[in-house]
């Protein structure tokens, strides 16, 4: 189960930085690439959500196990598709620099994976236990060798160039606490639905449809704010929604109907959830070269996975800390209760720092509704190669139109 998931994580290592990057470098700045974005999330969103519902009615029906042969089916199909479906228009391997820093690569995944191993198992093994405490601290040095290393490389596999971004940094910190949220709401309701309301797996599945449903909504309607509303007000607002969440799920008794507890704070969620998020990924590619989206994609989307086990080992210690010793069903509510006001602590901590870190400024292309073209004909340096070709076309039949300029003039315009 390790090495799959490895091999996996791999693979969302490899399509996820790819798409981002395919996204920027082929939608201009402005509403355009902010709207494809805000799909991209969207999908995402889909995503988890069918395939919580598919992991219900598999495991109700067929075998749990079948969510792995679907997803396998559903990669081989994608990873043909994309050999015909995919554009080569930006591919120019003349010129680009395709040297690989494989020894960055390597220090860095195994830098990550130590530190995620000590957040994973200790839990279990302990927090000072040799066990998980010395690939933490070995890991420590191994990415500390890592940035050593970057510094040096004619090719780094992470330009630090990048980080000069205030939208870029901040959003990548704020994102981490995003995901813990996020993965720890979603590990401890589906607890407490199985565990505390008894509901069948197929019926724990059918509770996050509107979560999936609001996320998507709120992901498109965040977008059309961004004219309006600065993006650190939107984000304050969203982790405010986030916190309000997590002290509403805590409330849930075994005696609760879904209705009651569960469903408003499954909406609320989304209301916070789908504009921190959606802030979060715009600014992270607003200020990046073309060259670098792929770089920046890929550093987004470690942030984002290391979220999930940071949020999940904090909450669990909350949550075993309160519950007793060999308790099952009601019992363990009081230990499900406190990872969700763990869980709405993480988010105070996404608010301040969204509110210290991130940019009083947004993107200019934020506040128009396209880009703007220049209003003089010929100056050239505000017009693309295309819109230059056209300029000329004007002015050619501007001049071939009047009869007081001879052939001579009209040709040295044209030049």
């Amino acid at each position: 189960m390790s090495v799959a998931r490895a091999i996996q994580g791999a693979g969302a290592g490899f399509t996820i930085p790819s798409a981002l990057a395919l996204l920027t470098t082929t939608y201009p700045l402005g509403p355009e690439r902010t709207f494809a974005l805000s799909m991209f999330g969207g999908a995402a969103c889909i995503g988890q959500t069918i395939g919580v519902l598919l992991g219900g009615v598999f495991d109700a029906t067929i075998g749990w196990y079948w969510i792995f042969f679907v997803t396998a089916i559903i990669s081989a199909s994608l990873s043909i598709a994309g050999f015909f479906i995919i554009s080569k228009v930006n591919d120019n391997p003349a010129s680009a620099d395709r040297r690989i820093d494989y020894f960055g690569v390597l220090l860095f995944m195994l830098g990550v994976v130590a530190v995620v191993f000590y957040l994973s198992e200790s839990n279990t093994a302990g927090w000072s236990s040799a066990k998980t405490l010395t690939p933490f601290v070995i890991g420590l040095v191994v990415l500390a060798t890592f940035v050593w290393w970057e510094l040096r490389v004619e090719y780094p596999i992470m330009p630090f160039r990048i980080w000069k971004s205030r939208r870029f940094a901040s959003s990548v910190v704020v994102i981490i606490c995003v995901t813990a949220t996020y993965n720890t709401m979603i590990f401890y309701t589906s607890l407490t639905s199985q565990n505390v309301l008894h509901y069948t797996p197929i019926n724990t599945a059918l509770t996050y449809i509107v979560h999936g449903v609001g996320l998507v909504i709120g992901l498109y309607t965040v977008t059309r704010l961004f004219k309006y509303i600065r993006t650190k007000f939107i984000m304050g607002i969203g982790w405010v929604f986030i916190i309000a969440s997590s002290v509403i799920f805590a409330q849930i008794v075994p005696t609760s109907t879904y209705w009651q507890l569960a469903f408003p704070a499954f909406i609320i969620n989304c209301l916070g959830l789908s504009p921190t998020w959606m802030c979060c990924q715009v600014n992270a590619v607003a200020d990046a070269k073309d060259e670098d989206q792929g770089v920046v994609g890929a550093v987004f989307n470690v942030a984002m996975q290391l979220g999930g086990p940071l949020g999940l080992a904090i909450s669990t210690i909350m949550s075993q800390s309160k519950t007793p010793a060999g308790a099952e069903g009601e019992a363990l509510m009081d230990g499900y209760s406190a990872a969700f006001y763990t869980y709405g602590v993480i988010g105070g901590v996404g608010l301040l720092l969204a509110l210290i870190l991130a940019s009083n400024q947004d993107p200019a292309e934020f506040s128009d509704e396209a880009p703007k073209k220049s209003e003089n004909l010929f100056d050239v340096e505000a017009l693309g190669s295309s819109e230059i070709i056209e300029a000329k076309g004007q002015a050619t039949s501007s001049l071939s139109s009047s009869s007081s300029i001879s052939p001579t003039v009209i040709e040295e315009e044209k030049n």
